[in-house]
């Protein structure tokens, strides 16, 4: 069978054959059925030929009855021909005459007709009937008192000779027959029907010329098409005519090859896996999608805005419409429900609303370990909370890796640092025993002035490095106390006083007769000025003045530093604070490049800000710190 399962001629002449065995599988289940309706297994049909003769003597009894009723003038009527009454008071012909015509009216009947009296006689018949092959008789009564009383007057029999034989009842004779016979045939029929269906089945999809699975165009029909195409069938004819109508020949000569089709159809698909992506409800399903993507995508471009406008404009014509029609309670009724569930959406909205900005707020708190619960929220209101968690998580990401590089760095400098301190104690060290060393060549003592004084940069440098990581990672323990800002400044500029001199330069100090108060370190307060003015020292512009000054503004203490540079200062104030960054003109100079760093530093780490301005030569720091009552 594999080789004709692709074969076009084969799946002809299956379908032909398929239809012929199932008329006949049919023709014979009904025939079987009838037989075992009608007990024609258990007695040999004896009942069934019974009841077919009946049917075959009921009628001529009627008819004879109905003529002697007519003929008698009413006087012999049949209980069952109530009705003959009603169609007028027939005339009545002498008893001699009306056996004549009895005989010439059925005379030319198979069946033999005899009316007979309660003593058995025969008063008259169509012809004499020998071989009797059934008998069936109608009692008559004579006037309608007799009726009345229930008292039969004569025996009207029909008798069917042995020789009777019409010729519609060949077909059920044949059954008769052949019931036994009929049981082989049908099974047989069914057999093949069955081998048929399941060849037709197997090569529902194969072609020749295809690989595998091959769908024609008729193998593409939607399915549920083909369902409707056979409730349409069965809508041909009236609901209540319809199972009068399956019976018909032309009716199922039409249902036979569409079943066949569907079921070919439905295999097919079902190999191909088409049976539901295939039909036209999922298509109109794929259809509605696109077409509710697109809406949604439209949608989604539309700010928001313009969004609630047209929600506002939708809810003021839904409201106009109730409003035009309000003598109806049902229109009130139905905008009263409208409001309440937009009203119930805005305050949705509010909610959403509520949780976007405590993400807003926990964002800007720096909190980066709150996201914004996004699971209830839609629309705008669901992709703005998602950027926020985006951002959070980006600042996060942001700040954890800008911590490990200044973590990393501080721990490079502090390893650096630690490496270079051992050989440069060393150097210093021999230094100074070559210092003390008879040594009176002039060119070897200059050249160990320039090894001491290296070397002591060096290690300042070393020294600077470490304190500007560790101001710049916090890792320097802070002390705070209560430090009166007049008091502190006297002693610094105390310090520095004949140093300033040294470097012509005049200091210049103005205090706040508040006598301001602050929480500070003193310690990393003095490293603070101690390295402003040390720059002073450095930079300033000898024959000038250097201004140190307190006050007291809005609650905050203000320590300010300013001077004159030395050299043209054209970089900015930012790069300034920047490490290893000096004035160009200053690179000469045996400075670090990280006193205003690690200033800036050690500032911040006592809770204040660091301020630095230039204005053409004019240098300025600005130490910030909050006020604390005496």
């Amino acid at each position: 069978m594999k080789k004709w399962i692709d074969k076009t001629w084969a799946k002809v002449t299956a379908f032909c054959l398929l239809v012929v065995f199932t008329a006949l599988s049919a023709a014979g289940g009904l025939g079987i059925a009838w037989l075992i309706s009608e007990d024609a297994y258990a007695d040999g049909g004896e009942a069934l030929r019974k009841n077919i003769y009946a049917d075959v003597c009921s009628p001529e009894l009627g008819q004879a009855a109905f003529f002697l009723w007519l003929r008698s003038g009413g006087e012999l009527v049949c209980r069952y021909s109530y009705g003959w009454a009603e169609e007028g008071s027939p005339a009545a012909i002498p008893a001699a005459d009306l056996a004549g015509q009895f005989t010439r009216e059925f005379v030319d009947r198979e069946c033999s007709l005899c009316l007979y009296d309660m003593k058995g006689n025969l008063a008259m018949s169509n012809h004499t009937s020998v071989n009797s092959k059934y008998e069936q008789e109608l009692f008559l009564y004579e006037g309608w008192d007799a009726l009345r009383d229930d008292v039969p007057s004569y025996r009207l029999v029909c008798t069917l000779p042995a020789s009777y034989t019409p010729s519609h009842l060949v077909l059920q004779e044949t059954l008769l027959q052949w019931r036994y016979a009929l049981i082989a045939i049908e099974v047989l029929c069914l057999a093949a029907w069955l081998f048929l269906l399941v060849f037709s089945l197997a090569s529902a999809g194969h072609w020749q010329g295809h690989e595998g699975i091959h769908l024609t165009w008729f193998d593409k029909i939607p399915m549920d098409l083909w369902l409707a195409g056979i409730l349409l069938l069965g809508l041909w004819r009236e609901v209540k005519y319809i199972w009068n109508y399956l019976f018909e020949w032309y009716y199922l000569a039409l249902l036979v090859p569409f079943f066949y089709l569907l079921l070919i159809a439905f295999a097919t698909q079902c190999k191909a896996g088409t049976v539901l992506r295939g039909s036209a409800i999922a298509w109109v399903l794929r259809l509605l999608r696109r077409a509710v993507r697109w809406i949604v995508y439209v949608l989604r471009r539309i700010p928001l805005v313009w969004k609630t406008a047209l929600g506002v404009a939708a809810l003021l014509f839904f409201d106009l419409v109730c409003v035009m029609n309000g003598h109806d309670e049902e229109y009130l009724f139905v905008m009263l429900a409208v409001h309440l569930l937009a009203g119930l959406f805005l305050i949705y909205l509010a909610i959403g609303l509520r949780k976007l900005q405590k993400g807003g707020r926990a964002l800007a708190a720096g909190n980066f370990d709150s996201p914004v619960d996004t699971r209830r929220l839609f629309g705008d209101f669901r992709r703005h909370g998602e950027e926020l968690n985006a951002a959070q998580k980006g600042l996060q990401q942001a700040v954890a890796q800008q911590m490990r590089s200044e973590r990393m760095k501080t721990e490079l400098i502090t390893n650096v640092s630690h490496d270079i301190k051992t050989p440069l104690t060393s150097i210093v060290n021999y230094v100074d025993l070559l210092k003390k060393t008879d040594i009176t060549d002039p060119t070897a003592l200059e050249y160990i002035d320039v090894l001491d004084r290296q070397s002591q940069r060096l290690r300042r440098l070393t020294e600077d490095l470490v304190d500007a990581s560790k101001a710049a990672s916090g890792a320097v323990p802070v002390s705070f106390s209560d430090t009166d800002v007049n008091v502190f400044l006297a002693q610094v500029l105390g310090e520095y006083r004949q140093r300033l001199t040294d470097c012509q330069l005049e200091p210049v100090l103005t205090t706040d007769e508040n006598q301001p108060h602050i929480q500070a370190d003193g310690k990393l307060l003095w490293r603070v000025l101690d390295n402003l003015l040390g720059n002073v020292c450095k930079y300033a512009l000898p024959g000038t003045r250097v201004y140190l000054s307190s006050e007291v503004v809005g609650g905050q203490v203000l320590l300010t530093l300013k001077n004159i540079s030395r050299y043209p200062l054209n970089i900015s104030a930012d790069e300034l604070t920047e490490r290893f960054v000096r004035g160009d003109a200053s690179r000469s100079s045996e400075g670090s490049g990280l006193g205003l760093s690690i200033a800036m530093g050690l500032t911040k780490l006592q809770q204040g800000e660091f301020r630095l301005s230039v204005d053409g030569d004019l240098f300025k720091v600005q130490l910030i710190f909050p006020q604390i009552a005496e």
